[in-house]
């Protein structure tokens, strides 16, 4: 099994382990902070924190090229989660201190910090193993959100039962430092060799600091990508929001009906990582991309049709299953780049992750209230529509030069054919 291969290597154990933790934190601490702003100051703080956190995502995503250039090495990385450790162990200090708005200013530094550390880790950590072994490590690195959607709830419940909701702040500070630590080991112990992608699919080296211009201007398929992408995240708000009405509106199902539904997603979530990650890379990156969008989109469609719980679970389910194809297909794209491009389309990547998930959590919510169903079905229908366009868009892009070429070539030929005639 390629995971556990990868995972016999120190460096490699020492990253997937740290961030395995790091993610189930992140998930203790997203409990705690919505929980407290709730009690505190009321429902709109939740919506404000989730803001806090994903502006800086945008901002220096679109600004911060320099910045993120200058950050990623491990060294810096360390230094960036120790911050994060002291800043998560002292929310609930600021919040009695300075109350809603000193709380908000500390999730937004978390934020900046977030927006720094993730495009900056993406892009160091496939140096870490051979160009031949990354689709492996970025399947391996999947699967560590796979077990945390499931994990993390119930480690977050367990502590619970016998610590104040506070208490996970100070857990998920926990796994910062130890993330950290592996941070460290990781500078101590590796190199900075800059790995360069081979084959013609992929952009020349480019250099030490890399436009994003021109990264999507040399790659019309990355670009039609992140347009799907960003489709498929703002509507991801539909299951992620939608889906308790849909089961309490359509189906006057119970509350335990939707932890089935999230259990069995999460599974099969894990599930299709394993499956994606024996497939392998493959030349034809948007097909399959934009196909496991379509198809993620016509399960959306469905889940919205079905007309009992069977059906919704079952949909749910091959849903989660796409999923990891999805990630795993652009990560391993993305890998494939030398590390400044790399570091750059990371950085694209999270941006457009960060704005239209936040946008889908802002708008889809007012426009499937009254009818959950029919908001599954058009939204399914629309993002289907979308991934098979873009497909079908840069398909036509990419055949155009080539056929340009291929009548300058007859054109050509058949000058050299008629000067032959007259000189004949």
């Amino acid at each position: 099994m390629p995971l556990l291969t990868l995972l016999r290597r120190p460096p490699i154990a020492a990253i997937w382990t740290a961030q395995l933790l790091s993610i189930l934190g992140d998930r203790c601490y997203a409990l705690a902070i919505m929980w407290v702003a709730l009690q505190r100051s009321g429902p709109v703080a939740m919506g404000a924190v989730a803001i806090a956190e994903s502006v800086p995502f945008i901002l220096i995503g679109a600004f911060g090229a320099a910045l993120l250039h200058r950050c990623a090495n491990f060294r810096t990385l360390a230094g960036i989660d120790s911050a994060r450790a002291l800043l998560v162990l002292a929310v609930p200090v600021v919040w009695n201190i300075g109350g809603t708005t000193a709380m908000l200013t500390v999730a937004m530094v978390l934020g900046a910090l977030a927006a720094i550390f993730d495009p900056s880790l993406g892009a160091l950590v496939p140096d870490l193993v051979t160009e031949a072994e990354r689709p492996a490590l970025v399947a391996a690195m999947d699967i560590n959100g796979r077990i945390a959607r499931i994990a993390g709830p119930a480690l977050a419940g367990a502590l619970l039962l016998v610590l104040p909701v506070t208490s996970l702040f100070a857990a998920d500070a926990g796994t910062f430092a130890v993330s950290a630590l592996a941070l460290m080991f990781l500078a101590r112990t590796t190199t900075s060799a800059v790995a360069t992608p081979a084959g013609s699919d992929f952009p020349s080296p480019v250099p030490k600091r890399a436009s994003a211009r021109a990264l999507l201007r040399e790659s019309p398929t990355l670009s039609a990508a992140f347009v799907v992408h960003a489709a498929g995240l703002f509507l991801t708000a539909l299951p992620g929001i939608g889906l308790p009405l849909l089961l309490a509106h359509q189906l006057g199902a119970s509350p335990s009906a939707y932890g089935w539904v999230l259990t069995s997603t999460g599974t099969a979530g894990l599930l299709g990582n394993l499956t994606a990650a024996r497939i392998g890379p493959t030349a034809a990156f948007l097909p399959r991309f934009c196909a496991a969008w379509a198809l993620a989109g016509v399960l959306l469609a469905a889940t919205g049709a079905a007309n009992n719980f069977a059906l919704v679970l079952m949909f749910a389910s091959l849903s989660g299953f796409v999923t990891p194809f999805i990630s795993i297909t652009l990560g391993t794209q993305l890998a494939a780049y030398s590390r400044p491009a790399r570091l750059r389309l990371m950085s694209i990547n999270h941006t457009v992750m960060r704005t239209a998930g936040t946008a889908g959590m802002a708008i889809i919510p007012a426009l499937i209230a009254s009818a959950p169903a029919r908001g599954f079905i058009l939204g399914g229908t629309s993002l289907a529509v979308v991934a098979v366009t873009a497909w079908a868009i840069s398909v036509t892009v990419a055949r155009a030069p080539r056929i340009r070429s291929v009548r300058v070539t007859e054109a050509s030929s058949t000058t050299r054919t008629s000067s032959t005639d007259q000189a004949a």
